[in-house]
C-alpha cells in the first residue's frame, strides 16, 4: 500500500507540476514581478540562495550594475558579477532588472573627468551600446536614468546635465531603444510616489512630454524607501499610478523598504506591516504596476542603518534571515488575492 501511495504521489507531481507553494509560485500566478535587490554574496551562499530561489521572480543588483562597478576604467569592463547574477536567475526562472545605466553617483573616475559635451555623449553612447549588446535577450527592464530630480521638481545638476544639458535624458532613452528594442525602458526616482508632491509631478510632466513627442519610455520606478512612523497616503499613490496608466506607462515599486526606529521597534512593527501590505495590495490591484522589488530581503546587509541613523529593521527577514510576521502577511496576500474582488 505504501508503494502504491508513493507511486500515486509521484504520478500526481508529474501530471500537475506540483510546484512548491511559496512566494515565487504565488507571484508568478498573480503575474507580478516580485523580488529583491541582491549583492554578490547573496547568490553564493546559503541560506541566501534558498530565500531568493523560493521567493523571487525578479532580481536586481544593488550595486554591481552601476557605472563605477561594471565599467571601472575606460578600457576595462567588469562583467563577472552581473553575469553570475543573470546565470543564477536563468537557472531559477527569475527575470532580471538592470539598475542603472546612468546616475549622478557611483561613476568611474574617467567619467568624472569628462570635460565636454562631445565626450559626455560619446561616453553615454558607448556605455549603452556595450551593456545592451552584452546582455541582449537577458534583461527584462532597464533603469535608464536614476534620480534625475531635486525635491523641488527641478532637474538635478548631475555631470550629465552639466555637460550635455537636459536633453541627456531623452538622448539616453533614444539610444537605448535603438540598441535593444525588446526591453522596457524606465526612469527611476525616490519621493515620486504621491500625486501633488513637486518631484512626483515633475516626473509625470516629463513622462507626459516624452510620450507626446514620441520619446521611447515604458515606465516609471517609484523607489518607496519609506519611514514606518509616517502615514502612507494611499489615495495620492493610487492617483499618481493611474495618471501614468492614462499615458500608457508602467510603474515599478522598485526599491521598497520601510524603516522603523531602533529605539522600541516593537511599537512600529504593525505600522510597518500595514505599509508593506498596503503597497503590495496596490501593486496587485493597479494593472499598470508590474513589479514589487524590495531593496534587499534581510536586515543583515540593509543600507538603511548607515543612511538613516537611529533607524533600521526595514526588511521582511530579520538579521538572522528568518521571516518576520510582515513577510508571512505579504505571502498570504500573494496567495489569496483574487483580481476584481
Amino acid at each position: 500500500m505504501k508503494k502504491l501511495i508513493l507511486i500515486s504521489c509521484i504520478a500526481l507531481t508529474l501530471l500537475t507540476g506540483c510546484a512548491k507553494k511559496n512566494a515565487h509560485y504565488y507571484a508568478k500566478k498573480q503575474g507580478l514581478d516580485f523580488g529583491f535587490a541582491l549583492t554578490s554574496a547573496d547568490i553564493l551562499q546559503e541560506p541566501n540562495m534558498t530565500i531568493v530561489k523560493e521567493n523571487a521572480t525578479m532580481v536586481v543588483s544593488e550595486n554591481n550594475m552601476k557605472n563605477a562597478n561594471i565599467h571601472p576604467s575606460k578600457k576595462f569592463w567588469n562583467w563577472s558579477d552581473t553575469d553570475h547574477l543573470i546565470e543564477f536567475a536563468k537557472e531559477n526562472d527569475i527575470s532580471v532588472k538592470f539598475h542603472t545605466l546612468f546616475w549622478h553617483q557611483q561613476n568611474a573616475p574617467f567619467i568624472l573627468n569628462l570635460s565636454s559635451r562631445e565626450e559626455a555623449l560619446a561616453a553615454m553612447d558607448e556605455h549603452i551600446e556595450k551593456v545592451m549588446a552584452h546582455y541582449k535577450g537577458q534583461i527584462k527592464v532597464y533603469d535608464v536614468v536614476n534620480e534625475m530630480f531635486n525635491e523641488d521638481g527641478s532637474l538635478r545638476q548631475s555631470l550629465w546635465y552639466k555637460l550635455i544639458g537636459p536633453e541627456y535624458l531623452e538622448h539616453a532613452l533614444i539610444k537605448a531603444r535603438e540598441c535593444d528594442p525588446d526591453v522596457k525602458l524606465y526612469f527611476n526616482e525616490y519621493n515620486n510616489e504621491n500625486l501633488g508632491y513637486a518631484k512626483a509631478d515633475a516626473m509625470y510632466n516629463l513622462a507626459r512630454d516624452f510620450k507626446a513627442r514620441g520619446i521611447p519610455i515604458d515606465g516609471i520606478g517609484m523607489q518607496l524607501h519609506l519611514d514606518g512612523t509616517q502615514p502612507l497616503n494611499e489615495e495620492a499613490i493610487r492617483a499618481n499610478i493611474r495618471r501614468y496608466a492614462d499615458l500608457g506607462l508602467e510603474v515599478s515599486f522598485s526599491e521598497v523598504d520601510v524603516r522603523i526606529p531602533n529605539d522600541n521597534p516593537q511599537a512600529w512593527e504593525q505600522a510597518q506591516q500595514d505599509i508593506y501590505c498596503t503597497l503590495l495590495k496596490i501593486a496587485l490591484e493597479e494593472p499598470n504596476v508590474k513589479s514589487f522589488i524590495m531593496w534587499g530581503y534581510s536586515d543583515n546587509g540593509s543600507w538603511v542603518p548607515g543612511t538613516f541613523p537611529g533607524y533600521g529593521k526595514a526588511l521582511p527577514f530579520d538579521f538572522d534571515r528568518n521571516p518576520k510576521p510582515v513577510w508571512n502577511a505579504m505571502v498570504d496576500i500573494l496567495k489569496n488575492y483574487k483580481a476584481g474582488k
